[in-house]
């Protein structure tokens, strides 16, 4: 068996497990593991161990990176053998530090006064590609110095919001002190991961963009170029810049100029943005007194000790990251090492041997990630390992799951790790990060509740011993020192054992939403307290988090709301909107949440619900951004609403639990025979559509075996003889015209007048199909290349027509030889030729036009050439995503007016793809897909 098919089949293995036989058969060699199988990055993390179980290959962190199993497996060939752990030699201990901090009233205050004391005393050390790089204090504050000079030479203000979209490393760390230190107010977003889809990314931050009316957006170099786009959804936004420019610019700056301003406690530092919404964007506002007040508490909480030491992998755009682990050091003097999420996730013995490696005490991950580290790590991968030092592991950022406080504690109590280290915590973005710990060094408290009287009264009685059914609560300790939390119930304060609705204030409370005065007000109370959203009960003076009163879902330590994503769903062709219901369920084998989309539909045919359940994953995905886990496409009438029409997302989940979801309920005998007669009427239907769909198969069976008999050979000995290129390309047309024929598909073309007698010339097409290329071949009467992905190499008898024709190709999965093939393009506009570009780069099976990306538009800039819009209509109908046999359509290709560009650069462009894109959208027959 080859490596290509060994990764198809234990992809397909753990497809079957995760989401049954649907996701399965959507396994083959080209498939996209995100859009075609549902695969996230914990289900492709799961997907790499088996992976290096099966092919005794190490895989790294640039695998998650990769979306097919092909590209998967092409990696793997080159893939080193599977190493055993390293045992690595371990640093010094700790010296405590000779600085403290006791009155410092701004990270500014903390980061400048230990430079000045201590400038060469370790602060982190950054963990990537197994190499390890130090930064001292006095690094640190030259660093953000520098950047904070060049921010204010550029005219940023004292609270003025900076975007920062950077990924864990150097340029971060100056970058953000460097803002703060400018008086400025942080914004973090999290970096993309994939540099081949840009372009949705950046759509999904336009939004928090518009609400933080950041002018900075401080950018990775290859993000900067593209993150221009974003000015249309963010007027505000000025061209993005990268760190080395800022340092460039620094430097040229006189010796006195550019003074930094004075910084105080209440300034706000950060606008932390919940992640995962993309609809309302609800920023928290934190100054420095909200931060330095929750470091001081988290302190207090782990009875932070002078030699304690830190490592973490948790992403510094979140709090939990952010805050609690790099700030918390600075600020208290602690060494940390740090590493990027994706590093942890390929192999999470790399944070267990940082852990060792630092003599780290004091580590914190949401409870995924240690059930991930019981899952993934193997034996041999961690002989050697010393845990001893770890004496406060806390869990916190979703709910903590008993099961794996039990898993984790034994599988590594071997290696030192002692299960009083294990501190199930609790906190949100609105207090900073941290709100309740228990006692470090003890062991977690785990109650078990009777399931019944917890259902149905909300009251937390505790259980039989032995009883199967009891539900697990695990404790998260006591409010920390200064904070309080209460727990109501219609405004008055619940007894022990109760469950209320979980209320909170103290010093590090937000200050509100950023300019979202409405939502604010719906959190905070006149009198100070704020509503966490979140269900809870309290024994023996300790508190139990049951859930959330609001239906916010995490999964994997980020936060989804629902109804972003049963709008999503609900916009797929065949699905009932306002009929879907989403909803997070426990998921043991995870030690997170599995996210459950519950669709309506009035289609009854088992391959067309497999389609709708392939569609809505795929929609959501690419929309929100994470796969769902479970897709059910239910009967009308199954998503139990209010009487108001509002969707019972609680009920929905309960009935998913209980198996319910699909059971009808009871109706009148005539509502049950009118309903009895639509559906016999509906079965006749089918089955003559049926006989029809049968005669039609049968017919093109035979068409087909003819032309592979007769035409298709006489092509490919033509175009290995023809002269390469136009000669070729002719060919190719004709051949389009017979195949088209023979499906039955019948071509009108509207608008070939429009099209240039010769280039250079640039045509824009929407893609929906993989039988647009055939399409365009045969209707446009003109010559021109086609701009097509590299990954066509993998169809043979195709990619000898794309090579003889010379039809260039774009790598999209290596940036550098993206940019050069991207050159090769405009060289060739500028020599005279027609080129044509699928503007939106892919397409999907769900209907609707997507984002065109910049690529074509930007060329056309740069050669002087005519942009034309060419819509097409009927293609997706002929052959829909993902099946093989296609059906008679009729396809009209429309052709626009050629639109010349107006002026030089990136904003040209942009204004030429809006110009392309608004006539596409009026021709083409389907809505605007809304921004992911």
């Amino acid at each position: 068996m080859s490596v290509e098919q060994e990764v198809v089949r234990v992809t397909s293995d753990l497809a079957r497990e995760l989401h049954g036989d649907r996701a399965a058969r959507a396994v083959t060699p080209t498939a996209s593991l995100e859009h075609d199988v549902g695969l996230g990055s914990l289900e492709r993390a799961e997907l790499l161990t088996r992976l290096e179980t099966a092919l005794g290959r190490e895989c790294d962190d640039r695998f998650l990176l990769l979306d097919t199993p092909r590209e998967l497996a092409a990696a793997l060939e080159r893939a080193p053998a599977a190493p055993a752990g390293p045992l690595l030699e371990r640093e010094a201990e700790v010296e405590a530090s000779a600085v403290k901090l006791e009155r410092v009233a701004t990270l500014v205050d903390a980061l400048r006064e230990r430079a000045a004391a201590e400038p060469r005393r370790l602060h982190v050390r950054l963990h990537a590609d197994d190499r390890v790089e130090p930064v001292t204090y006095g690094d640190l504050w030259r660093g953000a110095e520098e950047i904070a000079r060049a921010l204010v030479a550029r005219g940023v203000r004292s609270g003025e919001p900076v975007a920062l979209m950077l990924p864990t490393g150097l340029d971060y760390l100056h970058s953000f002190m460097g803002v703060v230190a400018a008086g400025g107010v942080a914004v973090p977003l999290y970096p993309p991961a994939r540099l081949d889809r840009l372009g949705e990314y950046l759509q999904r931050q336009a939004r928090i963009l518009a609400n933080a009316e950041a002018r900075v957006l401080i950018a990775m170099p290859e993000a900067a170029p593209v993150a221009h786009a974003l000015r249309a959804d963010a007027p505000a936004l000025a061209k993005p810049v990268t760190v080395a420019t800022l340092r460039d610019e620094a430097q040229a700056l006189p010796a006195d100029g550019a003074a930094l301003p004075a910084v105080d406690a209440s300034s706000a530092a950060l606008i932390q943005y919940t992640s995962g919404s993309t609809g309302d964007p609800k920023g928290v506002v934190l100054t420095h007194a909200n931060l330095l007040a929750n470091i001081r508490a988290i302190a207090d909480g782990v009875d932070m000790r002078p030699t304690d030491a830190i490592v973490s992998w948790l992403p510094l755009y979140h709090d939990m990251g952010l805050i609690g682990a790099w700030l918390t050091g600075l600020v208290q003097g602690l060494p940390i090492g740090l590493m990027s999420p994706l590093a942890f996730l390929a192999r999470p013995e790399r944070w267990l041997w940082a852990i060792h490696q630092e003599r780290a005490s004091l580590c914190a991950a949401p409870n995924f990630a240690y059930d991930l580290c019981v899952r993934k790590v193997r034996d041999e991968a961690i002989e050697g390992l010393d845990l001893s030092t770890w004496r406060c592991a806390l869990n916190g950022s979703e709910p903590v799951s008993a099961a794996t406080l039990d898993r984790f504690s034994e599988r590594f109590a071997r290696h030192g790790f002692r299960r009083g280290a294990m501190m199930p915590v609790y906190g949100l973005a609105e207090s900073s990060v941290a709100l309740c710990f228990p006692p470090p060094g003890r062991e977690p408290r785990v109650d078990a509740v009777a399931r019944e009287p917890f259902r149905r009264r909300g009251r937390a009685e505790p259980a039989a011993g032995g009883d199967p059914t009891a539900l697990q609560f695990v404790s998260v300790g006591r409010p920390l020192a200064g904070h309080e939390v209460r727990l109501t119930d219609d405004g008055a304060e619940v007894p022990d054992r109760a469950v209320g609705h979980l209320h909170f204030r103290g010093p590090s409370c937000m200050q509100g939403y950023y300019r979202n005065p409405d939502a604010t007000a719906r959190v905070i109370g006149a009198d100070g307290w704020i509503d966490s959203g979140d269900l809870a009960y309290r024994a023996d003076g300790e508190l139990y988090v049951t859930g959330r009163s609001k239906d916010l879902i995490i999964k994997g330590g980020r936060n989804l709301v629902p109804q972003e994503i049963e709008e999503v769903a609900g916009g797929v062709d065949g699905i009932r909107n306002g009929c879907v219901a989403a909803f997070g369920v426990p998921d043991p084998s995870t030690g997170t949440e599995k996210l459950v989309v519950l669709a309506e539909t009035r289609v009854d045919r088992p391959e067309s619900r497999d389609r709708l359940e392939h569609d809505v994953i795929e929609a959501v995905s690419v929309q929100v951004g994470v796969p769902p886990d479970v897709v059910r496409i239910v009967p009308p009438g199954t998503v139990p609403k209010t009487p108001s029409g509002k969707i019972r997302r609680s009920a929905a989940r309960d009935a998913f639990m209980d198996g319910a979801e699909e059971k009808p309920g009871d109706m009148p005998w005539r509502v049950r025979l009118a309903l009895g007669a639509r559906v016999a009427g509906g079965k006749i239907a089918r089955a003559g559509r049926a006989i029809g769909r049968a005669c039609y198969v049968a017919y093109l069976a035979v068409a087909l075996a003819v032309l592979a008999a007769t035409l298709l050979p006489a092509a490919w000995v033509l175009v290995r003889v023809l002269p390469r290129g136009r000669p070729v390309r002719v060919l190719s047309r004709y051949v389009s015209r017979v195949l088209l024929f023979v499906v039955g598909c019948r071509l009108r073309v509207e608008g070939a007048e429009h099209l240039p007698a010769a280039g250079p010339c640039v045509l824009v097409v929407n893609h929906t199909s993989y039988a647009d290329t055939p399409a365009v071949m045969a209707a446009l009467p003109t010559d021109f290349v086609l701009v097509a992905m590299t990954e066509i190499f993998n169809w043979p008898f195709v990619a000898e027509f794309v090579r003889r024709g010379e039809h260039p190709t774009v790598d999209r999965w290596h940036v550098q030889q993206s940019l050069a093939d991207a050159r090769a393009i405009e060289e060739r506009l500028r020599g005279g030729e027609t080129m044509l570009f699928f503007a939106e780069g892919g397409f999907t099976a769900a209907r609707g036009l997507r984002p065109f990306r910049l690529g074509a538009f930007t060329a056309a800039v740069a050669a002087g050439a005519p942009v034309v819009p060419v819509a097409l209509r009927g293609v997706r109908a002929a052959l829909p995503a993902n099946q093989k046999i296609p059906h008679p359509s009729r396809i009209r290709v429309w052709v626009g007016e050629p639109i010349r560009p107006a002026g030089t650069g990136l904003a040209a462009a942009v204004a030429l793809r809006d110009r392309a894109a608004d006539e596409v959208a009026a021709h083409c027959g389907e809505p605007r897909a809304p921004f992911a």
